[in-house]
């Protein structure tokens, strides 16, 4: 087979394949349509390589089954017409893509500007353009300009928005806007004696080419649709995280003290350096809750609980836990310690705290305090319920007591 007609048929083949590519990324890109819905630079990508299969399919119509028509024929200059401005119609949308991506501008009105330049471009061009070697030229700078530009962009964005996928698709756009310089070179040195070697070759194998670089450049496209969407699914997680954490601050924290509650006890929050050691629980209930809610209200019920609260917060340690066990009754864990050290410390500090209250003219806090010891983590529970009992037989002891004290009053009287 004569080495022309090998040029040829490998020159056909190309464009096959060129064709083929270009439709497998309207493809891709169309099935990824639903993950672009609110990517309008993945649009506009979309759409550009549609255009360029439409312009590829313009070449293969006219060198496959029009292979025989003469250049003149109004036939081809209207499929020349078709490649050229579907080609220019590409580069636009590249670029208004590019623009979309980097810095969030939308341009309608210099895409229909720049549809009516290729349009005006495409006639003059063709219309004195006698192949499609001359028509490739015409396309040359534009290419380069338009694509150049786009890797600038790409190459230039801040270095917190530089990603995997923008470096690819940037570096995929340099590499195209090289491959269209030496187009320039190639197609206008094309028949000329002494012309270089590897520029026939280009020639010869620029569809090839083409596809590569295009199937590449899709490629970095997609990966930046990708990362888009898994920056979006990243925040919406975070947001969940947030939510959960708020949701579980609520479920596991007394609103009205902000100490943890029972249930935060039962799944064991806070219980960490409590089951790595021995040490005491202490239960607390608070006598004079009710007679302050019959006599004073709820508010200063409420804050005689929380003024509870604090002062146990600010007599432990940052590794000791306060719970709100009940409506008046707390338990405070206490690792590392004995219930013999601190139950009498507590005591002490309470009775300080009443007296300064009561030189204030402010209500004191009656309590009565139970308290156990465990060695361990499985001991705990045990030693709650003797806290829990020590707790209320101490109650009944000053509830006689009281009750006693009245009495006496009422005999003086």
């Amino acid at each position: 087979m004569p080495s022309k007609e090998v040029r040829a048929l490998i020159a056909i083949i190309g464009l096959h394949v060129q064709l083929g590519g270009a439709v497998l990324l309207v493809a891709l890109f169309s099935l990824l349509r639903h993950h672009a819905r609110r990517r309008g630079y993945f649009r506009l990508w979309g759409r550009a390589w549609l255009a360029v299969a439409v312009a590829i399919g313009a070449l293969v119509v006219r060198f496959v089954l029009l292979r025989s028509v003469p250049e003149p024929a109004p036939l081809v200059r209207g499929l020349y017409l078709v490649y050229h401005f579907a080609k220019l119609l590409y580069f636009a949308l590249l670029v208004a893509g590019t623009v979309l991506y980097c810095s969030g501008r939308r341009a309608r009105r210099v895409v229909r500007y720049a549809v009516a330049a290729a349009a005006g471009y495409t006639l003059v061009s063709v219309g004195i353009s006698h192949g499609l070697s001359a028509i490739v030229l015409w396309q040359s700078p534009v290419a380069v300009l338009s694509l150049g530009y786009c890797a600038f962009r790409f190459l230039r964005l801040p270095p917190s928005r530089r990603t995997l996928g923008s470096r690819a698709t940037g570096s995929f756009f340099a590499f195209v806007t090289i491959l269209w310089a030496l187009y320039f070179v190639a197609f206008g040195v094309q028949g000329r004696s002494g012309a270089p070697e590897p520029l026939r070759w280009l020639i010869q194998y620029n569809a090839y080419f083409d596809l590569l670089l295009q199937m590449l450049l899709g490629y970095g496209m997609v990966v930046l649709l990708m990362e888009d969407e898994r920056r979006e699914v990243t925040d919406a997680h975070s947001e969940l995280a947030v939510a959960h954490d708020r949701l579980r601050r609520v479920a596991l924290y007394d609103t009205l003290t902000g100490c943890l509650n029972r249930r935060a006890f039962t799944e064991g929050v806070g219980l960490e350096g409590a089951r790595a050691t021995f040490g005491a629980v202490v239960m607390i209930d608070l006598d004079n809750l009710k007679d302050t809610n019959d006599g004073y209200g709820h508010a200063v019920g409420d804050e005689i609980l929380r003024r509870l609260a604090d002062s146990f917060h600010q007599a432990t340690r940052p590794l000791d836990r306060l719970y709100r066990w009940g409506g008046d009754e707390f338990l405070l864990v206490l690792p590392g310690t004995r219930a013999d050290e601190i139950q009498p410390l507590l005591e002490e500090r309470i009775a300080r705290m009443n007296a300064e209250a009561e030189a204030e003219g402010a209500l004191p806090l009656l309590l009565s305090m139970g308290s156990a010891d465990y060695d361990d983590a499985e001991q705990l529970e045990a030693a709650i319920r003797l806290a829990d009992d020590a707790m209320y037989a101490q109650k009944v002891r000053h509830r006689r007591e009281r009750q006693g004290g009245r009495r006496g009053n009422q005999e003086v009287a």
